[in-house]
């Protein structure tokens, strides 16, 4: 099955089939006594069906795949927060399906639906737009969109006199959606019920069915809260009902949870996943975000009420909506993203529960504390834990702290031969010059910007790569990303431009909103904190950097870079950078912010102590070796501390 990818920005869905109508209902319609009437007024008056004009809502013509695709994504309200949120371009290509187009009226629909694992393609790898949707396939899709807002069902019984005809891989989800009662059969004239799995479905009956879904992924606001208590492998079991959320909360005892309708909403302790692109807020208020992840990431889990549910991703506490996570009680996990070590190497293996399904990539080098045969478990990449809770120990990966702004000893030409070692017909051969520019001229750290390029192309790939010359998906915009994306007259061209107005300005900058520490880092510091949605980006990028560090250190007989240097962090704000080691020296620069990273190349002892570190040479700025005091003078305080590093 083709899957699209993630774009994490807000679309305007084009209407061509569905255009809303603002205006009320006529009293006289097409619609007027029609069986499906009262689902479809409801639908209308929510926004979510729109009619033809002049009261003409045709309530029995048949829906295709690409029409019922739209009908989810609105229902849901998939896709339409990144924009208003941040006013940032999460820059990525579209793989489409085979006969989908940027340019379709149901591409964006399709595309939201796709990233959220709703929709799917065919073994061809078509999605087949206009093909009218069977009932089964709707249901496949109706189940997965209930699922991945957290909803507990159980699989009913099948009767129907054509159960037979029911394809295996669609069953599950017709037996669910009957124990959920938003679909059931079809009664003849003699008293039998069918399923008619195959047969089309026409826009009434598809109004019914997405009302009756809402309901049950949002059930209505008077309906009893539950205590139930949930053991592994068994069904929820209601204690008692309570009219509201806090009466129920008081209740629970032991290894109970909360309810609202078959939503857990409240517990004890587990873990929340985000169930769509969720944003982070520093309070209850939602008024000030702090970071953002795709879908099927795992959050620790604090506290929730009505409201808000209180979650922590990397180093960052704060508050998300809960309609945007899952919450799972630790008593049934299953399954965890956690650390592993394979010859040394950390290993980073990611579980997703809303799709069941692992991924992994390198890391770094694996910590030495860390036995071959165990799992650890970390939020943040750095303090690691075993499945008991207890502390195991601390260790942070050079490249992902490293500042970017540092200099590699690689030349362009082994950077190309790295390329060339990995994909011997990579796109990207022969870019090491163009990233060893970038470095001279702009102060991007040659080693990262190519691991950076890598990442995001596809090793060179991707057809925005290919086609346009464009390694970082420039200028692509929501509903036609290769169109929108800038086209560049090389390679070489394009990186330069990467450098000097997006990544430099954008996140080496601390007078831009986006900066965060000029390194890597993760959901807490750095470029992962507003660069990207998928939380593991910033580790996924130093890994490469360890790989191409090992390679060219082993292939040049050269000293590996890989904790050539300490790394310290500010702990506290707007830490002096002088050009000597007195209080009376001039400061060059301040570092803003807590948790930026500095590279130390040599300690000093003067009053306290204090770092010779890498100067922040960026735009063609030439600072000569700088200074910052860190600690050991009372009068001064603390400023910075080592980070323990994996070795």
């Amino acid at each position: 099955m083709k899957r699209l990818p993630l774009i994490i920005i807000i679309f305007t869905l084009l209407l061509s089939v569905f255009p809303l109508n603002q205006a009320s209902a006529a009293s006289k319609d097409d619609i007027s006594g029609h069986y499906f009437e009262t689902d479809m007024r409801i639908l209308i008056g929510k926004g979510l069906l729109g009619g033809y004009g002049n009261g003409i809502y045709k309530p029995d013509n048949p829906v295709t795949r690409a029409e019922f695709a739209s009908f989810i994504v609105r229902a849901l309200d998939l896709g339409t927060m990144a924009a208003s949120e941040f006013s940032v371009a999460q820059f990525s290509e579209s793989a489409s399906f085979t006969d989908i187009n940027t340019d379709d009226w149901y591409y964006p629909a399709i595309l939201a639906a796709s990233q959220n694992r709703i929709v799917g393609g065919y073994p061809d790898g078509s999605f087949q737009p206009n093909t009218k949707i069977s009932r089964q396939e709707m249901a496949a899709m109706i189940m997965r969109a209930i699922q991945s807002k957290g909803v507990i069902s159980e699989a009913a019984p099948l009767s129907f006199t054509d159960q037979a005809n029911i394809n295996p891989m669609f069953r599950d989800s017709v037996q669910r959606l009957l124990f959920l009662g938003v679909m059931s059969g079809k009664t003849d004239t003699n008293g039998n019920v069918a399923f008619a799995p195959s047969s089309s479905t026409t826009r009434g009956e598809t109004a019914a069915v997405i009302n009756r879904m809402l309901k049950v992924i949002h059930p209505p606001q008077n309906l009893e809260y539950k205590v139930a208590s949930i053991t592994k492998g068994s069904e929820p079991v209601v204690v008692h009902e309570y009219e509201t959320f806090t009466e129920a909360k008081n209740k629970v005892r032991d290894n109970q949870v909360v309810m609202h309708g078959n939503v857990i909403v409240w517990m004890t302790s587990g873990i929340a996943v985000s169930n769509k692109f969720t944003v982070l807020y520093t309070d209850a208020t939602f008024k000030t975000n702090s970071t953002y992840v795709a879908s099927g990431v795992e959050l620790k889990y604090y506290d929730a009420t009505e409201d808000w549910v209180k979650v922590q991703i990397a180093d960052v506490t704060g508050y998300v909506k809960p309609d945007t996570v899952n919450l799972t009680p630790i008593q049934v996990v299953d399954n965890r993203s956690f650390y592993e070590t394979n010859g040394g190497i950390l290993v980073h293996k990611i579980y997703n529960p809303i799709l069941n399904s692992w991924a992994s990539y390198t890391f770094g080098k694996a910590p030495s504390f860390m036995k071959a045969e165990g799992k650890y478990y970390s939020w943040n990449g750095n303090s690691f834990y075993l499945s008991d809770g207890s502390f195991a120990g601390e260790a942070y990966q050079y490249f992902n702290r490293m500042p970017l702004y540092t200099q590699t000893q690689y030349t362009g030409a082994q950077l190309d031969e790295f390329i060339r070692s990995v994909k011997p017909n990579s796109p990207l051969i022969g870019t090491g010059d163009a990233f060893k520019k970038a470095e001279q001229q702009y102060g991007t750290n040659a080693m990262y910007f190519l691991a950076h390029a890598i990442l995001e192309s596809n090793w060179g790939e991707s057809k925005i790569a290919k086609d346009k010359n464009n390694l970082f998906g420039l200028g692509a915009v929501d509903s036609s990303p290769y169109e929108s994306a800038y086209t560049f007259g090389s390679y070489e061209l394009g990186i330069l431009d990467a450098a000097s107005k997006y990544i430099v300005p954008g996140y080496f900058s601390e007078s831009d909103w986006r900066f965060s520490g000029e390194h890597l880092g993760n959901k807490g510091t750095g470029m992962n904190v507003r660069y990207a949605s998928d939380p593991y980006w910033g580790q996924k990028i130093s890994g490469l950097m360890f790989q191409i560090d090992q390679y060219l250190s082993s292939q040049y007989n050269l000293p590996a870079e890989l904790n050539k240097y300490k790394l310290a962090e500010t702990i506290v704000k707007n830490v002096n950078v002088r050009s000597g080691t007195q209080v009376t020296d001039p400061i060059e620069y301040k570092i803003r912010d807590i948790g930026t990273t500095v590279q130390v190349l040599d300690t000093l002892s003067a009053t306290g102590t204090w770092y010779v570190i890498a100067p922040k040479n960026i735009m063609g700025q030439t600072y000569p070796e700088l200074y910052t005091y860190s600690h050991g003078y009372e009068s001064y305080g603390t400023s910075l501390k080592l980070l323990p590093l994996a070795k």
